[in-house]
């Protein structure tokens, strides 16, 4: 998979990769976010958001996030890493 970075595209590179008949891989724009921990660092943050006073120091966002995250279900994690 290529990412359209320079060094994908140098003539170099597309030379290499013919030569040892390197397939590429198509990769639809836009596709969805795979990784679950994105999912979950959304989640959590909606969590603080709903919280009627947002903590204002580094501590308390700390302990704002642990408590957080002691409130979302396994069936959330299951279903995201699904």
């Amino acid at each position: 998979m290529e990412n359209g970075a320079a060094a994908h595209r140098a003539i170099y590179t597309r030379e290499i990769s013919k030569s040892s008949h390197i397939p590429k891989l198509t990769w639809p724009p836009g596709s969805q976010d795979l990784n679950p921990i994105e999912n979950i660092w959304h989640i959590l943050k909606n969590m603080l958001n709903k919280r009627p006073l947002h903590p204002t120091t580094k501590e308390q966002r700390k302990r704002a996030i642990v408590k957080e995250r002691g409130r979302v279900s396994e069936v959330e994690l299951l279903e995201l890493v699904d």
